[in-house]
């Protein structure tokens, strides 16, 4: 009986640690991308659909991984799959990867740098209110107006820009009260719809071109008021601690979105029709390739006049350190492009 007791434990034991041995393993290891809605995006989905990151790993000798790409509605939920390490790489408004690169630069393992730029693209202000004309009609009991997160999105950064330029230093707040935290694809729902959930919304490429075509809404305001020259809206980044532990994986992702610019810019059909299905876009592969050839969107690795961004995050106390290059907030693979 003592025998088969010491059987039983020790088989026990042995069910214990190869249980605690697995646990969290992933079943098939991939590059997993959190993205959100918009042609701003399209290098991420580029790089998966023609195989751009396998390749690269290939070539560094690595095992190739499969891409993941998640849609998300908001860079918060894109923050916390980094954290919690459901997320790999982390994509959105360079406004969210700053403030995040500020709240978690002495988190060790935890501190977040960008990987690469995506895209410098407009975003433009359209409403189905008549009587919204300038962004000096604004109210607050009237207007709902759509961006992607409030406060820390592109756009609604673009919103406190433009309110401090309108009324001066320590007005930039003036428009948050009228934003509302909702996706591209809702915003466009609820404008065609008569301004349901919101009645105006910060659109970019390719949902400002849509909107063009409905004859029920009208522009506004352009973030292109803004600046003279194209600003970087949307980037790449990732953990310390994924960078540490995947060094090929960071290497071939930078140079896989080197190729997916590349691409786009050589075969715009072929990454319209990409970008067609990754979104489920109504739009035609030809339409989008006409957006795509407009000189107000642009991809690029490297950062275009982020430091602008980076200062006035500063100035108004968003970020509490200001950052004296835009090498500082983004990984040393990205150090030897020209960025600003």
């Amino acid at each position: 009986m003592r025998t088969i007791r010491s059987l039983c434990s020790a088989l026990l034991i042995t069910c214990c640690v190869l249980l605690i041995g697995t646990k969290g393993v992933r079943a098939e290891k991939e590059l997993r991308i959190g993205v959100q809605f918009g042609l701003g995006y399209l290098p991420i989905y580029v790089m998966r659909d023609a195989g751009l990151f396998e390749k690269h790993m290939k070539a560094l000798g690595a095992e190739p991984m499969p891409v993941r790409v998640v849609n998300f509605t908001g860079g918060p939920q894109i923050q916390d799959g980094l954290l919690s390490q459901s997320l790999d790489i982390g994509t959105g408004g360079i406004t969210v990867m700053l403030i995040a690169f500020d709240k978690t630069q002495k988190a060790g393992d935890q501190a977040m740098l960008g990987l690469t730029a995506l895209s410098s693209v407009p975003y433009d202000l359209w409403t189905s209110d008549p009587a919204l004309k300038s962004l000096e009609d604004l109210a607050a009991g009237r207007n709902k107006v759509g961006v992607p997160a409030i406060k820390v999105s592109v756009p609604a950064l673009f919103l406190q820009m433009a309110a401090e330029k309108l009324y001066g230093p320590g007005k930039h707040g003036a428009f948050d009260a009228s934003t509302v935290s909702l996706a591209q694809p809702d915003g466009a729902i609820s404008l065609t719809a008569g301004g349901g959930t919101v009645d105006s919304y910060m659109f970019s490429p390719p949902f400002t071109q849509q909107m063009k075509k409905t004859g029920k809404v009208h522009r506004v305001w352009s973030s292109n008021e803004l600046f003279g020259t194209p600003i970087t809206a949307l980037s790449t980044w990732t953990t310390a601690r994924f960078r540490k532990e995947n060094p090929k994986a960071v290497v071939a992702f930078v140079a896989a979105m080197r190729d997916a610019i590349d691409l786009i810019a050589k075969e715009p059909l072929r990454a319209a029709q990409i970008y067609a299905k990754a979104e489920s876009s109504k739009l035609s592969a030809e339409f989008l390739a006409e957006v795509l050839a407009d000189p107000d969107v642009r991809f690029t690795l490297a950062p275009e006049n982020s430091v602008k961004v980076a200062d006035f995050l500063s100035r108004v106390g968003t970020l509490k350190s200001k950052p004296a290059s835009w090498k500082d907030y983004y990984f040393p693979e990205l150090h030897g492009e020209s960025g600003s």
